[in-house]
Protein backbone atom coordinates (compact mmCIF):
# COMPACT_ATOMS: atom_id res chain seq x y z
CA UNK A 1 0.00 0.00 0.00
CA UNK A 2 1.59 3.56 -1.64
CA UNK A 3 2.45 6.05 1.15
CA UNK A 4 -0.29 8.93 0.73
CA UNK A 5 1.91 12.82 -0.74
CA UNK A 6 2.70 14.60 1.78
CA UNK A 7 0.70 18.34 2.16
CA UNK A 8 2.93 21.13 1.39
CA UNK A 9 3.75 23.21 3.89
CA UNK A 10 2.26 26.49 3.61
CA UNK A 11 5.00 28.70 5.35
CA UNK A 12 7.31 26.98 3.35
CA UNK A 13 5.67 27.93 0.31
CA UNK A 14 5.41 31.17 1.09
CA UNK A 15 8.78 31.51 2.19
CA UNK A 16 9.70 30.25 -1.37
CA UNK A 17 7.47 32.93 -2.50
CA UNK A 18 8.86 35.77 -0.74
CA UNK A 19 12.52 34.42 -1.50
CA UNK A 20 11.98 34.54 -5.31
CA UNK A 21 9.95 38.12 -5.48
CA UNK A 22 13.06 39.68 -3.25
CA UNK A 23 15.41 38.08 -5.78
CA UNK A 24 13.20 39.43 -8.49
CA UNK A 25 12.88 43.12 -6.55
CA UNK A 26 16.99 42.58 -5.77
CA UNK A 27 17.88 41.77 -9.68
CA UNK A 28 14.71 45.15 -11.02
CA UNK A 29 16.57 47.26 -7.95
CA UNK A 30 20.41 46.05 -9.59
CA UNK A 31 18.70 46.97 -13.13
CA UNK A 32 17.76 49.98 -12.67
CA UNK A 33 20.85 51.36 -10.89
CA UNK A 34 23.04 49.49 -13.84
CA UNK A 35 20.24 52.01 -16.48
CA UNK A 36 20.73 54.96 -13.56
CA UNK A 37 24.78 54.44 -13.87
CA UNK A 38 24.00 54.77 -17.95
CA UNK A 39 21.98 57.49 -18.16
CA UNK A 40 24.83 59.71 -15.89
CA UNK A 41 26.95 58.11 -18.02
CA UNK A 42 25.75 58.87 -21.41
CA UNK A 43 25.30 62.66 -19.77
CA UNK A 44 28.81 62.83 -19.72
CA UNK A 45 30.04 61.43 -22.55
CA UNK A 46 27.01 62.79 -24.84
CA UNK A 47 24.53 65.51 -23.37
CA UNK A 48 21.13 65.03 -23.91
CA UNK A 49 21.38 61.19 -24.96
CA UNK A 50 20.13 59.81 -21.67
CA UNK A 51 17.21 62.82 -21.84
CA UNK A 52 16.61 60.56 -25.51
CA UNK A 53 16.71 57.12 -24.59
CA UNK A 54 14.71 58.20 -20.91
CA UNK A 55 12.08 58.74 -23.49
CA UNK A 56 12.16 62.89 -23.17
CA UNK A 57 13.04 62.98 -26.87
CA UNK A 58 12.42 66.64 -27.80
CA UNK A 59 14.42 67.51 -24.66
CA UNK A 60 17.28 64.82 -25.53
CA UNK A 61 17.31 66.13 -28.95
CA UNK A 62 17.71 69.79 -28.32
CA UNK A 63 20.63 69.40 -26.16
CA UNK A 64 22.34 66.48 -28.00
CA UNK A 65 22.30 68.76 -31.06
CA UNK A 66 23.73 71.86 -29.57
CA UNK A 67 26.11 69.85 -27.61
CA UNK A 68 27.33 68.49 -31.25
CA UNK A 69 27.22 71.94 -32.65
CA UNK A 70 29.88 73.30 -30.06
CA UNK A 71 31.95 70.43 -30.14
CA UNK A 72 32.04 70.52 -34.08
CA UNK A 73 32.37 74.41 -34.07
CA UNK A 74 34.97 74.14 -31.50
CA UNK A 75 36.72 71.47 -33.14
CA UNK A 76 36.62 73.49 -36.58
CA UNK A 77 38.04 76.57 -34.87
CA UNK A 78 41.34 74.70 -33.11
CA UNK A 79 41.92 73.34 -37.09
CA UNK A 80 41.34 76.06 -39.06
CA UNK A 81 42.32 79.28 -37.12
CA UNK A 82 45.91 80.28 -36.75
CA UNK A 83 47.78 80.11 -33.20
CA UNK A 84 48.07 84.04 -32.98
CA UNK A 85 44.88 84.68 -34.45
CA UNK A 86 43.16 83.13 -31.29
CA UNK A 87 45.66 84.48 -28.89
CA UNK A 88 44.39 88.08 -30.45
CA UNK A 89 41.22 87.47 -29.70
CA UNK A 90 41.87 86.76 -26.55
CA UNK A 91 42.98 90.58 -25.64
CA UNK A 92 39.40 91.55 -26.60
CA UNK A 93 37.34 92.82 -23.90
CA UNK A 94 34.25 92.40 -24.69
CA UNK A 95 34.88 88.97 -26.22
CA UNK A 96 36.51 88.17 -22.87
CA UNK A 97 33.33 89.49 -21.10
CA UNK A 98 30.97 87.27 -23.57
CA UNK A 99 33.14 84.33 -23.36
CA UNK A 100 32.90 83.99 -19.39
CA UNK A 101 29.73 84.41 -19.23
CA UNK A 102 29.29 81.81 -21.78
CA UNK A 103 31.44 79.65 -19.94
CA UNK A 104 29.31 79.63 -17.14
CA UNK A 105 26.30 78.85 -18.94
CA UNK A 106 27.63 76.12 -20.75
CA UNK A 107 29.13 74.45 -16.99
CA UNK A 108 25.59 75.30 -15.06
CA UNK A 109 23.96 74.15 -18.26
CA UNK A 110 25.41 70.11 -18.17
CA UNK A 111 25.56 70.25 -13.93
CA UNK A 112 21.53 70.41 -14.66
CA UNK A 113 21.26 68.02 -17.37
CA UNK A 114 23.67 65.40 -15.14
CA UNK A 115 20.84 66.48 -12.38
CA UNK A 116 17.97 65.51 -14.41
CA UNK A 117 19.87 62.12 -15.59
CA UNK A 118 20.39 61.36 -11.89
CA UNK A 119 16.46 61.81 -11.77
CA UNK A 120 15.64 59.55 -14.76
CA UNK A 121 17.38 57.13 -12.87
CA UNK A 122 14.27 56.97 -10.63
CA UNK A 123 16.31 57.21 -7.21
CA UNK A 124 13.65 56.32 -5.07
CA UNK A 125 13.40 53.15 -6.60
CA UNK A 126 17.34 52.15 -5.22
CA UNK A 127 18.14 50.96 -2.07
CA UNK A 128 20.00 53.26 0.39
CA UNK A 129 23.76 52.11 -0.83
CA UNK A 130 23.29 52.80 -4.37
CA UNK A 131 21.07 55.83 -3.74
CA UNK A 132 24.31 57.17 -1.72
CA UNK A 133 26.64 55.89 -4.63
CA UNK A 134 24.79 57.92 -7.46
CA UNK A 135 24.66 60.98 -5.11
CA UNK A 136 28.16 61.07 -4.71
CA UNK A 137 28.41 60.32 -8.64
CA UNK A 138 26.36 63.01 -9.33
CA UNK A 139 28.48 65.17 -7.67
CA UNK A 140 31.39 63.79 -8.54
CA UNK A 141 30.16 64.46 -12.48
CA UNK A 142 29.18 67.64 -12.19
CA UNK A 143 32.02 68.75 -10.43
CA UNK A 144 34.18 67.50 -13.10
CA UNK A 145 32.31 68.87 -16.32
CA UNK A 146 32.14 72.26 -15.19
CA UNK A 147 35.55 72.98 -13.44
CA UNK A 148 36.83 72.80 -17.44
CA UNK A 149 34.25 76.10 -17.66
CA UNK A 150 35.22 77.88 -14.37
CA UNK A 151 38.69 77.57 -14.87
CA UNK A 152 38.33 78.52 -18.49
CA UNK A 153 36.01 81.68 -16.81
CA UNK A 154 38.71 82.59 -14.49
CA UNK A 155 41.17 82.89 -17.29
CA UNK A 156 38.99 84.63 -19.03
CA UNK A 157 38.42 86.69 -16.14
CA UNK A 158 41.89 87.39 -14.96
CA UNK A 159 42.67 88.20 -19.19
CA UNK A 160 40.03 90.79 -19.01
CA UNK A 161 40.91 92.68 -15.92
CA UNK A 162 44.38 92.71 -16.77
CA UNK A 163 43.83 94.20 -20.43
CA UNK A 164 41.55 96.72 -18.72
CA UNK A 165 43.60 97.82 -15.78
CA UNK A 166 46.99 97.69 -17.80
CA UNK A 167 46.39 99.24 -20.81
CA UNK A 168 45.09 102.35 -21.94
CA UNK A 169 42.51 103.35 -25.06
CA UNK A 170 44.33 105.37 -27.59
CA UNK A 171 45.45 105.69 -30.60
CA UNK A 172 47.60 102.67 -32.19
CA UNK A 173 50.80 103.97 -33.81
CA UNK A 174 51.90 103.28 -37.33
CA UNK A 175 55.27 101.16 -37.77
CA UNK A 176 58.17 103.13 -39.09
CA UNK A 177 60.43 102.46 -42.19
CA UNK A 178 58.57 98.78 -41.10
CA UNK A 179 59.48 98.75 -37.65
CA UNK A 180 57.90 99.03 -34.45
CA UNK A 181 60.05 100.38 -31.49
CA UNK A 182 59.13 99.79 -27.97
CA UNK A 183 60.82 101.08 -24.59
CA UNK A 184 61.36 98.78 -22.12
CA UNK A 185 62.16 100.61 -18.37
CA UNK A 186 63.05 99.23 -15.53
CA UNK A 187 61.79 101.63 -12.21
CA UNK A 188 62.82 102.16 -8.61
CA UNK A 189 59.87 104.09 -7.56
CA UNK A 190 59.86 102.50 -3.88
CA UNK A 191 59.77 104.58 -0.35
CA UNK A 192 62.82 107.00 0.06
CA UNK A 193 63.27 107.15 -3.69
CA UNK A 194 63.25 111.07 -4.70
CA UNK A 195 61.03 110.83 -8.13
CA UNK A 196 61.14 108.08 -10.53
CA UNK A 197 64.69 106.81 -12.10
CA UNK A 198 64.90 103.88 -15.25
CA UNK A 199 67.44 101.82 -13.95
CA UNK A 200 67.73 99.80 -16.87
CA UNK A 201 66.93 101.58 -20.07
CA UNK A 202 66.51 99.14 -23.80
CA UNK A 203 64.85 99.99 -27.39
CA UNK A 204 63.09 96.63 -28.56
CA UNK A 205 62.77 97.02 -32.02
CA UNK A 206 60.65 94.75 -33.93
CA UNK A 207 60.17 94.23 -37.90
CA UNK A 208 56.58 94.24 -38.26
CA UNK A 209 57.03 91.89 -41.21
CA UNK A 210 59.44 89.39 -40.68
CA UNK A 211 59.03 89.72 -36.65
CA UNK A 212 63.13 89.93 -36.26
CA UNK A 213 63.88 91.63 -33.19
CA UNK A 214 66.64 93.95 -31.87
CA UNK A 215 67.83 95.51 -29.10
CA UNK A 216 69.22 98.82 -28.17
CA UNK A 217 70.69 99.59 -24.50
CA UNK A 218 71.30 102.71 -23.22
CA UNK A 219 73.32 103.51 -20.19
CA UNK A 220 71.44 105.38 -17.47
CA UNK A 221 74.08 107.73 -16.84
CA UNK A 222 74.39 109.16 -20.71
CA UNK A 223 74.42 112.66 -20.36
CA UNK A 224 73.50 115.03 -23.11
CA UNK A 225 71.12 113.25 -23.95
CA UNK A 226 68.90 114.39 -27.21
CA UNK A 227 65.09 115.89 -27.68
CA UNK A 228 63.30 115.42 -31.12
CA UNK A 229 63.67 118.39 -33.60
CA UNK A 230 60.96 121.13 -33.21
CA UNK A 231 59.89 119.50 -29.19
CA UNK A 232 59.23 122.17 -26.80
CA UNK A 233 62.24 119.76 -24.84
CA UNK A 234 64.56 120.61 -27.71
CA UNK A 235 63.91 123.98 -27.83
CA UNK A 236 64.75 124.14 -23.92
CA UNK A 237 68.24 122.15 -24.79
CA UNK A 238 69.21 122.39 -28.07
CA UNK A 239 72.89 120.76 -27.34
CA UNK A 240 71.38 118.14 -25.67
CA UNK A 241 69.72 117.85 -22.08
CA UNK A 242 72.29 119.37 -19.45
CA UNK A 243 72.18 122.53 -16.95
CA UNK A 244 73.42 123.99 -13.91
CA UNK A 245 74.21 121.87 -10.84
CA UNK A 246 74.34 118.34 -9.84
CA UNK A 247 75.41 116.48 -13.20
CA UNK A 248 73.23 113.67 -11.65
CA UNK A 249 70.22 115.84 -12.32
CA UNK A 250 70.84 115.84 -16.00
CA UNK A 251 71.59 111.82 -17.39
CA UNK A 252 69.65 110.23 -19.27
CA UNK A 253 67.91 108.24 -16.37
CA UNK A 254 66.83 111.51 -14.38
CA UNK A 255 64.23 112.81 -17.42
CA UNK A 256 61.25 111.00 -15.93
CA UNK A 257 61.37 113.19 -12.92
CA UNK A 258 62.21 115.86 -15.03
CA UNK A 259 59.38 115.86 -17.17
CA UNK A 260 57.46 115.19 -13.95
CA UNK A 261 58.77 118.69 -12.72
CA UNK A 262 57.82 120.20 -15.87
CA UNK A 263 54.81 119.12 -17.41
CA UNK A 264 54.48 121.78 -20.11
CA UNK A 265 57.86 120.61 -22.27
CA UNK A 266 55.92 117.00 -22.43
CA UNK A 267 52.66 116.90 -23.56
CA UNK A 268 51.22 113.69 -24.46
CA UNK A 269 48.83 110.64 -23.17
CA UNK A 270 51.87 109.13 -21.48
CA UNK A 271 52.05 111.29 -19.02
CA UNK A 272 55.07 113.68 -18.46
CA UNK A 273 57.17 111.46 -17.28
CA UNK A 274 57.16 108.83 -19.68
CA UNK A 275 56.79 111.05 -22.59
CA UNK A 276 60.34 112.79 -21.31
CA UNK A 277 62.02 109.66 -21.31
CA UNK A 278 60.71 108.29 -25.09
CA UNK A 279 61.66 111.93 -26.02
CA UNK A 280 65.27 111.54 -24.74
CA UNK A 281 65.61 107.69 -26.23
CA UNK A 282 63.91 108.94 -29.58
CA UNK A 283 66.38 112.14 -29.97
CA UNK A 284 69.33 110.51 -29.19
CA UNK A 285 68.39 107.23 -31.27
CA UNK A 286 66.98 109.15 -33.91
CA UNK A 287 64.12 106.29 -34.59
CA UNK A 288 60.63 106.52 -32.91
CA UNK A 289 59.87 105.44 -29.80
CA UNK A 290 56.19 104.36 -30.67
CA UNK A 291 55.33 102.85 -27.03
CA UNK A 292 56.88 102.41 -23.51
CA UNK A 293 56.67 99.39 -21.01
CA UNK A 294 58.31 100.01 -17.51
CA UNK A 295 58.20 97.19 -14.70
CA UNK A 296 58.94 98.54 -11.08
CA UNK A 297 61.63 96.28 -8.64
CA UNK A 298 58.98 94.36 -6.65
CA UNK A 299 57.12 93.71 -10.00
CA UNK A 300 60.41 92.03 -11.29
CA UNK A 301 60.68 89.70 -8.93
CA UNK A 302 56.56 88.75 -8.92
CA UNK A 303 57.05 88.23 -13.19
CA UNK A 304 59.64 86.12 -12.58
CA UNK A 305 58.49 83.59 -9.51
CA UNK A 306 55.31 83.96 -11.79
CA UNK A 307 56.56 82.08 -14.44
CA UNK A 308 58.14 79.55 -12.69
CA UNK A 309 61.82 81.17 -13.11
CA UNK A 310 64.45 81.64 -15.27
CA UNK A 311 67.21 79.09 -16.34
CA UNK A 312 70.24 81.07 -17.29
CA UNK A 313 74.27 80.54 -17.10
CA UNK A 314 75.58 82.51 -14.20
CA UNK A 315 79.12 83.09 -15.77
CA UNK A 316 81.36 84.34 -12.70
CA UNK A 317 80.89 84.89 -8.88
CA UNK A 318 78.11 87.42 -7.76
CA UNK A 319 77.67 88.43 -4.54
CA UNK A 320 74.20 88.78 -3.04
CA UNK A 321 73.71 91.93 -0.52
CA UNK A 322 76.09 92.21 2.26
CA UNK A 323 76.04 88.78 4.34
CA UNK A 324 78.63 87.07 2.35
CA UNK A 325 76.55 85.32 -0.02
CA UNK A 326 77.30 84.76 -3.47
CA UNK A 327 75.34 83.27 -6.82
CA UNK A 328 77.50 80.79 -7.58
CA UNK A 329 78.85 80.10 -11.24
CA UNK A 330 76.95 77.58 -13.77
CA UNK A 331 73.64 76.85 -15.12
CA UNK A 332 71.02 78.20 -13.00
CA UNK A 333 67.25 78.05 -12.36
CA UNK A 334 66.82 81.20 -10.18
CA UNK A 335 63.65 82.38 -8.65
CA UNK A 336 62.68 86.51 -8.81
CA UNK A 337 65.12 86.83 -5.82
CA UNK A 338 68.12 85.73 -7.16
CA UNK A 339 67.30 86.85 -11.06
CA UNK A 340 67.13 90.18 -9.53
CA UNK A 341 70.69 89.75 -7.56
CA UNK A 342 71.87 88.63 -11.20
CA UNK A 343 70.82 91.60 -13.07
CA UNK A 344 71.81 94.54 -9.92
CA UNK A 345 74.57 93.09 -8.42
CA UNK A 346 77.06 96.14 -8.35
CA UNK A 347 80.01 94.79 -6.01
CA UNK A 348 83.28 94.36 -8.38
CA UNK A 349 81.19 95.24 -11.77
CA UNK A 350 80.36 98.29 -13.68
CA UNK A 351 77.04 99.76 -14.75
CA UNK A 352 78.16 98.30 -18.42
CA UNK A 353 78.03 94.62 -16.91
CA UNK A 354 75.09 95.08 -15.29
CA UNK A 355 73.64 96.48 -18.37
CA UNK A 356 75.32 93.40 -20.49
CA UNK A 357 73.18 90.95 -17.80
CA UNK A 358 69.96 93.09 -17.87
CA UNK A 359 70.06 92.07 -21.48
CA UNK A 360 70.02 87.99 -20.96
CA UNK A 361 67.33 88.34 -18.12
CA UNK A 362 65.48 89.81 -20.64
CA UNK A 363 66.30 87.40 -23.20
CA UNK A 364 65.94 84.54 -20.54
CA UNK A 365 62.29 85.85 -19.46
CA UNK A 366 60.98 85.43 -23.20
CA UNK A 367 62.81 81.94 -23.59
CA UNK A 368 61.11 80.44 -20.95
CA UNK A 369 57.49 82.36 -21.96
CA UNK A 370 56.11 79.58 -24.43
CA UNK A 371 52.26 78.80 -24.72
CA UNK A 372 52.32 76.19 -21.90
CA UNK A 373 54.25 77.83 -19.36
CA UNK A 374 52.34 80.65 -19.96
CA UNK A 375 49.12 79.46 -19.84
CA UNK A 376 49.91 77.42 -16.94
CA UNK A 377 50.90 80.46 -14.83
CA UNK A 378 48.59 82.25 -16.38
CA UNK A 379 46.53 83.89 -13.76
CA UNK A 380 49.71 84.80 -11.40
CA UNK A 381 51.08 86.47 -14.14
CA UNK A 382 48.13 88.38 -14.97
CA UNK A 383 48.07 89.38 -11.39
CA UNK A 384 51.83 90.02 -11.14
CA UNK A 385 50.91 92.07 -14.05
CA UNK A 386 48.56 94.62 -13.16
CA UNK A 387 50.56 95.93 -10.12
CA UNK A 388 53.31 96.59 -11.20
CA UNK A 389 53.53 97.22 -15.08
CA UNK A 390 52.81 100.76 -16.61
CA UNK A 391 52.50 101.18 -20.63
CA UNK A 392 50.98 103.35 -23.11
CA UNK A 393 50.25 100.13 -25.32
CA UNK A 394 46.48 100.43 -26.63
CA UNK A 395 44.14 98.10 -25.75
CA UNK A 396 43.36 98.40 -29.45
CA UNK A 397 46.68 97.39 -31.12
CA UNK A 398 47.46 94.51 -28.39
CA UNK A 399 46.10 91.91 -30.80
CA UNK A 400 48.98 93.09 -33.80
CA UNK A 401 51.55 92.72 -31.21
CA UNK A 402 50.83 89.29 -30.14
CA UNK A 403 50.90 88.60 -33.67
CA UNK A 404 54.14 90.37 -33.52
CA UNK A 405 55.49 88.81 -31.01
CA UNK A 406 54.48 85.50 -32.18
CA UNK A 407 56.59 86.01 -35.12
CA UNK A 408 59.71 87.22 -33.04
CA UNK A 409 59.66 84.58 -30.83
CA UNK A 410 61.71 81.91 -32.26
CA UNK A 411 64.19 84.31 -33.81
CA UNK A 412 67.49 85.30 -32.88
CA UNK A 413 67.34 88.63 -30.94
CA UNK A 414 70.30 91.25 -32.12
CA UNK A 415 71.61 93.00 -29.38
CA UNK A 416 73.76 96.50 -29.07
CA UNK A 417 74.73 98.42 -26.52
CA UNK A 418 75.95 101.92 -25.81
CA UNK A 419 79.12 101.70 -23.33
CA UNK A 420 82.57 102.77 -23.42
CA UNK A 421 84.58 102.18 -25.63
CA UNK A 422 81.97 102.75 -28.04
CA UNK A 423 80.82 105.25 -26.61
CA UNK A 424 81.74 108.16 -23.56
CA UNK A 425 78.85 108.60 -21.79
CA UNK A 426 79.76 111.63 -20.10
CA UNK A 427 80.08 113.12 -23.74
CA UNK A 428 78.56 110.86 -26.30
CA UNK A 429 78.82 111.13 -30.16
CA UNK A 430 75.06 111.59 -31.26
CA UNK A 431 76.00 111.21 -34.80
CA UNK A 432 77.46 107.58 -33.83
CA UNK A 433 74.92 106.19 -31.89
CA UNK A 434 72.26 107.46 -34.41
CA UNK A 435 74.50 105.42 -37.22
CA UNK A 436 74.51 102.48 -34.94
CA UNK A 437 71.28 102.43 -34.45
CA UNK A 438 70.27 102.89 -38.11
CA UNK A 439 73.02 100.29 -39.09
CA UNK A 440 71.57 97.33 -36.98
CA UNK A 441 67.96 98.68 -37.37
CA UNK A 442 68.35 98.20 -41.08
CA UNK A 443 70.18 95.04 -40.98
CA UNK A 444 73.83 95.40 -41.69
CA UNK A 445 75.10 94.11 -38.45
CA UNK A 446 78.58 93.98 -40.01
CA UNK A 447 78.34 98.18 -40.51
CA UNK A 448 77.05 98.77 -37.18
CA UNK A 449 79.88 98.14 -35.34
CA UNK A 450 83.57 96.53 -35.62
CA UNK A 451 84.28 96.72 -32.14
CA UNK A 452 83.64 93.62 -30.24
CA UNK A 453 80.73 93.38 -27.97
CA UNK A 454 80.84 92.32 -23.91
CA UNK A 455 82.68 89.87 -22.89
CA UNK A 456 81.48 86.64 -21.72
CA UNK A 457 81.76 87.37 -18.05
CA UNK A 458 79.43 90.30 -18.32
CA UNK A 459 77.00 89.17 -20.74
CA UNK A 460 73.73 88.57 -18.95
CA UNK A 461 70.88 91.01 -18.11
CA UNK A 462 68.09 91.90 -16.45
CA UNK A 463 64.07 92.26 -17.21
CA UNK A 464 62.86 96.29 -17.65
CA UNK A 465 62.07 95.82 -13.91
CA UNK A 466 65.36 95.63 -11.62
CA UNK A 467 66.32 99.13 -10.03
CA UNK A 468 68.89 99.80 -7.78
CA UNK A 469 67.11 99.07 -4.71
CA UNK A 470 68.00 95.85 -2.38
CA UNK A 471 65.55 92.59 -2.88
CA UNK A 472 64.79 92.31 0.91
CA UNK A 473 64.29 94.07 3.77
CA UNK A 474 67.66 93.26 5.82
CA UNK A 475 69.44 93.99 2.74
CA UNK A 476 68.02 97.25 2.46
CA UNK A 477 71.00 99.82 3.85
CA UNK A 478 73.65 97.66 1.86
CA UNK A 479 71.51 98.89 -1.10
CA UNK A 480 71.12 102.56 0.21
CA UNK A 481 74.42 102.76 0.13
CA UNK A 482 75.58 101.45 -3.03
CA UNK A 483 72.43 103.96 -4.36
CA UNK A 484 74.12 106.96 -2.84
CA UNK A 485 77.64 105.91 -4.94
CA UNK A 486 75.87 104.95 -8.14
CA UNK A 487 75.53 108.68 -9.31
CA UNK A 488 79.31 109.05 -8.76
CA UNK A 489 79.77 106.18 -10.49
CA UNK A 490 77.72 106.78 -13.33
CA UNK A 491 79.18 110.07 -13.48
CA UNK A 492 82.69 108.11 -14.71
CA UNK A 493 82.59 107.06 -18.24
CA UNK A 494 83.88 103.86 -18.46
CA UNK A 495 86.42 104.22 -15.59
CA UNK A 496 85.45 100.68 -14.76
CA UNK A 497 88.26 97.97 -13.18
CA UNK A 498 86.97 95.78 -16.34
CA UNK A 499 86.96 97.63 -19.37
CA UNK A 500 83.27 96.37 -21.46
CA UNK A 501 83.18 97.03 -25.39
CA UNK A 502 80.26 97.10 -26.96
CA UNK A 503 78.43 96.12 -30.52
CA UNK A 504 76.13 94.40 -32.09
CA UNK A 505 75.66 90.89 -31.05
CA UNK A 506 73.24 87.55 -31.63
CA UNK A 507 71.81 87.60 -27.73
CA UNK A 508 72.80 83.70 -27.55
CA UNK A 509 76.64 84.29 -28.33
CA UNK A 510 77.08 86.07 -25.22
CA UNK A 511 73.69 84.81 -23.05
CA UNK A 512 73.40 80.86 -22.26
CA UNK A 513 69.93 79.74 -21.50
CA UNK A 514 70.41 75.82 -21.19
Amino acid sequence: MGTAARPPDPRRERARRQAIAALRAQQAEATRFRRSVTLMALSVVAPGSAQLIAGHRKTGKIVLGVFAGLMATTLLVLWLVPLQDLAALAVRPWLLSTFKVFAFGIALVWVLIIIDAWRLGHPPGLNQKHRLIMIGATLALAAMVSTPFVVAARYATAAHDAVVQMFPSGEVAAASDGRLNILLLGIDAGDGRVGVRPDSIHLVSVDVRTGQPAMISLPRNLENARFPDGTPADDEFPRGFAGDGDESDYMLNATWTFGEENPELFEGPSGPGPTAVKQAVEGTLGVPVHYYAAVDLQGFRDLVDAIGGVTIRVNEELPIGDKGRVLEPGLQELDGYHALWYARSREGSSDYARMARQRCVIGALVNEADPQTVLRNFVDLTEASKSVVTTDIPQQDLANLIDLALKAKDQEMTSLQFVPPLIAPADPDIGLIQEQTDAILSGDVATASSEPTGSPETSESSEPSEPTEAPSDDEEASSDEETSSDDEEASRDGEASEEETSGPVEMSSVCSYE
